[in-house]
């Protein structure tokens, strides 16, 4: 899933899932970064400051579409 695609840039966003939401109010893109290791370090951080709060924090590739 991290190879190049030939038309866009891969970018990682970190997603906050929320289980008590519905809905499209159950998933938020909270941030995205260059790196998957920068998103994974960030996600990571917000999982500790947010503990007990009943989220999660997950990483996911995109793919940045600058112009169409």
């Amino acid at each position: 899933m991290d190879k190049p695609h030939c038309k866009y840039l891969h970018r990682y966003a970190i997603v906050r899932f929320d289980p008590h939401l519905s809905g499209e109010n159950g998933a938020t893109v909270v941030k995205v970064f260059p790196s998957k290791e920068l998103a994974e370090q960030e996600a990571s951080g917000l999982t500790e400051v947010n503990r007990g709060k009943q989220c999660t924090y997950a990483v996911q590739i995109a793919r940045f579409a600058e112009s169409l």
